[in-house]
């Protein structure tokens, strides 16, 4: 949720609740731009993303954030979105550069500096070319859908398209049909064999209108690291990062719905070298 100030004995909504769960799981309150634009104050503790195929920039300015905030921030569209410093110092290790499928975070140091930190992924000056792997899509069904053949490329994006599962149900993935614990976020994996990235709330049947996952998937030896960021139907986004310990490329990638069934929606992914 976007920063707030509270009052002593304040009693909080359970949106308010909800809302604060997500952001402490990485998440945050979603704002969504399709042009250049410059942070406010209320996009502290927020997930921004942008989508325009142009190029575009994301302003910060000093005087509107304190130490300890930060702003998510992932470009969806084809035109990089950089990351610019106004009046406020941003530093990184990194690019500043977002292209398509890239993502990073604002840590506030002050209320005038920020580092970017940005997650793994091709630099925006290489931005790759990614093949549709399964022609076509594939629909979601049953209690999970696998899509299977995926060596060969050192990146995969899965993108899921209106899904939709029991109310209360997590959706999960999984690689390589592994069910061993080799799962890992920051915000903690909420399965032993599955890595959790939404959680559903509604009425009898639930909606994720879009799902993105970014995967690191060539290491034959190490860690695959991943990114997501889901858009749940009139809720809040979902967004984090983590990796998988299985010791072997990923080959094949398996939606799970947590409980019940899938009733709708698609699933494509894409590879690039």
């Amino acid at each position: 949720m976007a920063k707030q100030t509270f009052t002593t004995g304040q009693v909080l909504t359970a949106a308010q609740m909800t809302s604060l769960q997500q952001t402490a799981m990485l998440g945050g309150a979603a704002s969504a731009k399709t042009a250049s634009y410059t942070l406010v104050a209320a996009d502290a503790g927020t997930a921004i993303s942008m989508s325009n195929a142009g190029a575009t920039t994301i302003t910060v300015n000093t005087a509107l954030f304190a130490a300890g905030d930060t702003v998510q921030i992932t470009n969806l569209g084809a035109g990089v979105c950089t990351i610019t410093a106004g009046t406020a110092t941003v530093n990184t290790s990194a690019s500043l550069a977002l292209a398509q499928y890239e993502s990073g975070t604002l840590d506030f140091t002050s209320t005038s500096s920020a580092i970017f930190i940005k997650g793994a992924g091709a630099v925006a000056s290489a931005a790759k070319s990614y093949t549709l792997i399964n022609t076509g899509g594939t629909s979601l069904s049953g209690s999970s859908t696998q899509i299977s053949s995926l060596s060969g490329y050192n990146y995969l994006f899965v993108h899921i398209d209106s899904a939709t599962v029991n109310a209360g149900a997590n959706i999960r993935f999984r690689m390589n049909a592994d069910t061993g614990s080799n799962y890992y976020a920051a915000s903690g994996d909420g399965d032993t064999n599955a890595m959790t990235f939404v959680s559903t709330t509604g009425g009898s049947a639930s909606t994720v209108t879009e799902h993105f996952i970014n995967i690191d998937a060539a290491n034959s030896t190490g860690v695959k690291p991943f990114w997501y960021s889901a858009l749940p139907a009139g809720g809040a986004t979902s967004s984090g990062a983590g990796y998988y310990g299985g010791t072997s490329v990923v080959s094949s990638f398996t939606a799970i719905a947590s409980a019940g069934s899938f009733t709708g929606g698609t699933i494509k992914i894409y590879g690039a070298n």
